[in-house]
């Protein structure tokens, strides 16, 4: 792409011109995620579809053929229905459908200036409505049998969604909601999967479905579905739909780690983004049985400055890679396949009970290093004398300002409901209105374990860890670039940013009983794990043993790519013999990371010369970089040669 045609570039202008106005004034819009795509984007998706269309369907005059049907359900003023009209260019002929849809009815205004005349000149029966997509899956009305529908566009980025009354829409989530077997997935949390853009694909899944003569599917999105974990359901299900799936992996988020290098976001948001084209051919049936053919997969990563990813896009200088997209993750990027680390067992699988750690929304105001204070502090808030003078804390906080975060009302939180909530405990059960907390690794704290003060304090989580006993701390996922370094032990409940403060990549506890006190391994997986041992371990001899795997260098510099697809897993110990050693490689971290079972806080070594990443926190501990060199010599014999 050499150049912005007119209609293109009118289009840009008035995206410009709202995105101006939006970040200014219309904090409605700004929450349904309303961003504008830049033209190179739109002419490269919909060029891609045009290309799919001619070489994989065997449609003459591709996205201008007769028999297709192309909508946008979320066109704002026209990004990627100027690009069709581009693309198209001086083909005879035109879509026999041309849909634009959107609850903007201002953006819908200025479509139909922009659009109308240039549609007009080329032929195309241009038809824009102000609606909500999702309450339909028949944006076309009657089609003819052979109908090949085409869905473009960039649909809302908000998290939470608006359209949740959309009935349509909401019953089809659950096929994103199933694993290949076609079972519920067993996360507790799978509010992604309501996310406004998942609600589209899954909405423009159904439709292009619906067409007897194939469809394809061309969208701008968050780009967390490639290989979040929950969102698995999500990719079984394109795969089984589809013929093939391509994937350009823009990247730019702000909740990843990176290693340095640039790698900006091509809207200025904090999701990485993504483009996707899947076809279907006409001969696929509506419902896969066992046998058929899953989609070929394929992706492409466009990493740098927005500068040079548009460039990139608009020069068609993209380079794929086949990807297997199998099941069980069906992941939408490279990896490496590794039999035998698949085939031990997962944290998760081994322990019965594990959480996220403490999220509290506003931390100066519910930790803090000072028991009293935080005492002093809830009762001030508690009896409405917030904003009287208060002293400044060693970090230069005080008390009014380390309680302004609580005061402000926001979607989830009133104030005056966490205010009457601490006085109450206050009242009632005052030993109960603070707890220690793992804030980061070696820094021990308080905080008030109130809800919705705290805004998830975690209860179960806070009732296992009072039955005392060590508990592990890891993550889930790791999308970012820099090693996978998630190992830890603490002694109080952590914070879910013990390891990291990307949204990406929280912590996750393994504590040594559940919510009621009974032990937490599972007892059939353990069987198994230890069925070369000659008698049964502790259950603080196996958490020492996983602590020291995950401790080990050459276990995380080996596996790095799979441990951050998923929770880690662990090879089963070979003999007594290795058992034991492994497991006092963990015992020393445990001594490291708690003191001796002191307060996580209290840990001792900080001012050592030897540097070690615990998660993505910097520290220095030479009793912890010793602790970490013995696991790595006693687990060594489990990995085997590379």
């Amino acid at each position: 792409m050499h150049r912005l045609s007119a209609v293109e570039e009118a289009v840009a202008n008035a995206g410009t011109v709202r995105d101006a106005a939006l970040r200014g004034r219309n904090a409605a819009w700004r929450e349904r995620g309303v961003v504008h795509t830049p033209a190179e984007v739109a002419r490269y998706v919909v060029s891609s579809v045009d290309r799919v269309l001619r070489e994989r369907l065997g449609l003459k005059g591709g996205i201008a053929n007769s028999r297709v049907a192309l909508v946008d359900p979320a066109c704002g003023p026209g990004a990627f229905l100027a690009a069709a009209l581009t693309v198209a260019g001086r083909r005879l002929g035109a879509p026999g459908r041309c849909v634009g849809l959107d609850m903007d009815e201002g953006a819908v205004q200025v479509a139909r200036e922009v659009l109308g005349p240039a549609a007009e000149g080329a032929g195309w029966p241009l038809e824009l409505d102000v609606g909500d997509t999702l309450q339909s899956l028949t944006p076309f009305g009657d089609l003819e049998p052979d109908a090949v529908i085409v869905v473009v566009g960039n649909p809302p980025w908000a998290s939470k969604s608006a359209n949740r009354g959309a009935q349509a829409t909401e019953a089809l989530l659950e096929d994103f909601r199933r694993d290949e077997n076609g079972c519920r997935l067993d996360e507790r949390k799978i509010g992604v999967l309501s996310d406004d853009y998942v609600r589209f694909v899954r909405w423009a899944c159904e439709v292009v479905r619906g067409g007897g003569g194939g469809g394809v599917l061309g969208f701008t999105t968050n780009g967390s579905f490639i290989d979040g974990p929950v969102h698995r359901g999500m990719r079984g299900a394109m795969v089984r739909w589809f013929d093939g799936v391509d994937i350009v992996d823009l990247g730019g988020s702000a909740l990843l780690s990176r290693t340095g290098e640039k790698d900006e976001n091509i809207f200025g948001v904090r999701p990485s983004v993504a483009l996707t084209v899947a076809h279907r051919l006409p001969t696929r049936p509506v419902d896969v049985l066992p046998g058929v053919r899953r989609a070929r997969a394929r992706h492409a990563s466009i990493p740098g400055t927005r500068a040079a990813k548009l460039h990139a896009l608009a020069e068609d200088q993209v380079s794929f890679a086949r990807v297997a997209a199998a099941g069980p993750m069906f992941l939408f990027k490279p990896t490496i396949v590794d039999a035998r680390y698949e085939g031990w067992p997962s944290l998760d699988e081994l322990f019965c009970f594990h959480a996220e750690g403490v999220q509290t929304n506003r931390d100066t105001a519910v930790i803090d290093d000072d028991p009293e204070r935080l005492r002093a502090r809830l009762t001030r808030f508690a009896h409405g004398t917030a904003g009287t003078e208060g002293t400044e804390d060693a970090g230069g906080l005080t008390e009014d300002s380390s309680l302004a975060p609580a005061l402000v009302a926001k979607g989830h939180y009133d104030p005056e409901v966490a205010r009457q909530r601490v006085g109450a405990v206050l009242r009632g059960d005052p030993e109960s209105a603070i707890a220690p907390i793992a804030y980061r690794p070696f820094e021990g704290r308080f905080f008030a374990p109130i809800t919705p003060f705290c805004h998830r304090p975690r209860p179960r989580l806070l009732a296992a860890v009072r039955h005392g006993g060590p508990i592990l701390v890891t993550v889930r996922k790791d999308r970012g670039k820099l090693p996978w370094n998630h190992f830890g032990a603490v002694s109080a409940i952590p914070d879910n940013c013990f390891l990291s403060t990307r949204s990406s990549c929280r912590t996750r506890a393994f504590p040594a009983y559940d919510p009621d006190g009974k032990d937490n391994l599972d007892p059939e997986v353990l069987a198994s794990f230890v069925a070369r041992l000659d008698g049964p371990p502790t259950t603080r001899q196996v958490m020492a043993y996983v602590l020291a795997v995950l401790a080990s260098a050459e276990y995380r510099e080996r596996f790095d790519p799979l441990l951050k697809l998923s929770y880690p897993r662990v090879p089963p110990p070979t003999d007594d013999v290795v058992f034991r050693a492994v497991a006092e490689a963990g015992e020393a971290l445990f001594s490291a990371f708690l003191a001796d079972g002191k307060t996580a806080g209290n840990a001792t070594g900080t001012d050592a010369e030897e540097p070690v990443s615990v998660g993505h926190h910097g520290r220095r501990g030479a009793a912890l970089a010793a602790a970490i060199r013995g696991a790595g010599a006693a687990v060594a014999p489990l990995l085997g040669p590379d």
